[in-house]
């Protein structure tokens, strides 16, 4: 069995999935998907690990260019073996 078969790595890039209520003022703000096993614990029970990166200026899906799927073809690249 290959080491990457037992990982998983989600890229958030922005846009409403990944979006969570804040508490105190009801806005919505970007998920630290790092915190992904707290928020769903069933994932506790797949023998994965879970990393989690995020852009840095999150995008909605509506404006997309050229210029962000290479941002996640390179991030793909510089995670891929350090997982």
């Amino acid at each position: 069995m290959s080491k990457y078969q037992n990982k998983i790595l989600i890229i958030y890039s922005g846009g409403t999935i990944g979006m969570q209520k804040d508490n105190d003022t009801g806005a919505l703000i970007p998920f630290d998907f790092s915190k992904i096993r707290e928020y769903i614990p069933e994932l506790k029970l797949i023998d994965k690990e879970i990393n989690a990166i995020s852009f840095d200026d999150p995008i909605d899906s509506s404006n997309v260019q050229i210029k962000h799927w290479k941002m996640l073809a390179q991030m793909i690249e510089d995670q891929y073996d350090q997982l």
